[in-house]
């Protein structure tokens, strides 16, 4: 977001309904792959910690996740030091919300 900013001459709120339509698009792809690859319910159960893990994630969530981090690197844009420490911290955190998701199950 900040790079499309600094390439277009904008501020992030000027894209933000550009945002929001992707958002919406990503929901509903999400939607339509949950249902398809939802198990049967004689499957829920093996299932169930990958089911609990997927049920905690939030694409919503993670979106105005990501917003607040762009709107942030954005207003950071200045201060390279605290802005490079943010990312790096930033980095840490998906990294860590990815590993969750990702969380093999048990044989």
């Amino acid at each position: 977001m900040v790079d499309t900013c600094r390439t277009l001459g904008c501020e992030p709120v000027d894209l933000e309904d550009e945002f929001d339509r992707v958002g919406d698009l990503l929901v509903s792809l999400e939607e339509r792959i949950r249902d398809e690859l939802m198990p049967g319910p004689d499957l829920l159960r093996i299932a169930d910690p990958l089911t609990h893990l997927l049920g905690s994630w939030s694409l919503e969530r993670a979106r105005e996740a990501s917003w607040a981090a762009a709107r942030a690197l954005w207003a950071l844009r200045g201060l390279p030091d605290i802005a490079g420490e943010f990312t790096e911290r930033l980095d840490a955190a998906v990294g860590l919300a990815g590993r969750m998701l990702l969380t093999p199950l048990p044989d």
